[in-house]
């Protein structure tokens, strides 16, 4: 700290960027308040990136960031947002990423509505809130990871570049905060608290409330224009969504059809009853796709590869199938009952476009025993019946994993 007083003591200009990663700040907050009264009011910062490491309680922003004219850019961690009853700054922010954040829906919807000129928007793992609604428009990118279930709706959204979700609800124990349900304003008995601090029962209660189906189709709605789209659904969330009493549509609303998607990728276990069901129909509202890559997430209990003929029920003919160029699909069980026979045959088969097919393994699974496997596999690829003369069938081991 007295190093830090020192540095902004001794400057010879306004501070243009500043990231500030401590365990003290909750500790010293009226010392680390000053600190940033002073970097926000006197004109000059662009750049903001609050790391809290006190993992034991949460920063309170000041109001001087809110207030904070000339920010283009700010990277919050583990900090608590209490927005001011009039927000007078953000408005040039380009760049919002909030990790780690405790907030409430009004709180979060407020300061997203207020950074009106923002083109990339970060959520990673937000406490408390539960409906995010997204109205920012010039975003290009957005990404957000989530280890509980959020509804969220993008409204008027641009064209964008690219978006990334990613939800994981595995180890509530640790990824779960008091902060999920305390209400601040009231007082609670011991046994309230001790109820509050079981997190594996409160994710499991929320889980059993939430609707993941319904969920998920309005935030496809909301992106209907973006040209990437990247989605992570751990094993844990097939479990969660399998709850949900709607069911999955053959296919997105038309009038909510992805008609800019060009690139998808998904990381899950394509042949779970549920999640199945939900690539078929996403494939079904991106008749402009090009590019697909799939990475199995198979693990002790994954169901049965699902064969051809079921991708040929759940998927309408013509659509993406005319324009679909190249696929990749990544597997981590290649010798386990034939795991790319069934959706990357049924591409083969019916993609017309189709110019390459590339089926990718860690090199470490496949042993010098397996020669023989390795190359029935090889025979069996390219014995498919093709939709497309020029199609490429490649089964090519890679050195490393793929992540999202």
């Amino acid at each position: 700290m007295d190093a830090l007083r020192r540095v902004l003591d001794g400057r010879a200009a306004p501070v243009a960027a500043l990231e500030i990663d401590s365990r003290f700040m909750s500790v010293h907050c009226n010392w680390f308040n000053k600190v940033f009264r002073e970097l926000c009011c006197n004109g000059g910062l662009l750049e903001l990136s609050i790391v809290n490491t006190d993992y034991t309680e949460c920063y309170a922003l000041p109001s001087t960031v809110y207030a904070c004219t000339t920010l283009t850019s700010l990277d919050l961690y583990n900090c608590w947002l209490r927005l001011p009853g009039s927000l007078v700054g953000l408005r040039p922010l380009r760049l919002l990423r909030l990790r780690n954040v405790t907030a409430t829906d009004a709180e979060l919807c407020r300061l997203i509505r207020r950074c009106s000129t923002m083109e990339h928007l970060e959520i990673h793992d937000v406490h408390k809130a539960r409906n995010i609604i997204i109205e920012a428009p010039c975003l290009k990118k957005l990404y957000i990871y989530s280890y509980r279930p959020l509804c969220i709706v993008v409204k008027k959204a641009p064209p964008l570049d690219m978006v990334k979700l990613s939800l994981s609800y595995g180890c509530p124990e640790h990824s779960w905060s008091l902060h999920d349900t305390k209400n601040i304003d009231r007082d609670y008995s011991i046994h309230e608290m001790e109820e509050m601090l079981d997190y594996k029962k409160m994710a499991e209660r929320e889980h059993k409330q939430t609707d993941e189906i319904k969920n998920m189709v309005k935030f496809l709605c909301g992106v209907s224009s973006t040209k990437s789209l990247r989605l992570h659904l751990s094993t844990e969330y097939s479990e969660v969504v399998s709850m949900s009493k709607a069911s999955i549509p053959k296919s997105l609303p038309k009038k909510s059809y992805l008609l800019g998607l060009k690139s998808l990728s998904l990381i899950l276990d394509h042949n779970h009853e549920v999640l199945s069901t939900f690539v078929s129909c996403l494939l079904n509202s991106c008749p402009n796709l090009k590019d697909l890559r799939i990475i199995e997430l198979r693990h002790p209990g994954s169901p049965a590869p699902l064969p051809a003929e079921f991708w040929f029920e759940k998927i309408n003919g013509g659509g993406f199938l005319y324009r679909l160029s190249s696929v990749t699909f990544y597997t981590n069980s290649l010798f386990e009952g034939h795991p790319c026979g069934g959706i990357c045959k049924f591409l083969v088969m019916n993609a017309i476009a189709l110019k390459k097919m590339s089926i990718e393994y860690h090199h470490s699974q496949v042993k010098p025993e397996h020669a023989a496997k390795l190359e029935a596999a090889r025979r069996e690829l390219r014995a498919w019946p093709r939709a497309s003369d020029h199609v490429l069938l490649e089964l090519t081991p890679i050195d490393y994993f793929p992540s999202f």
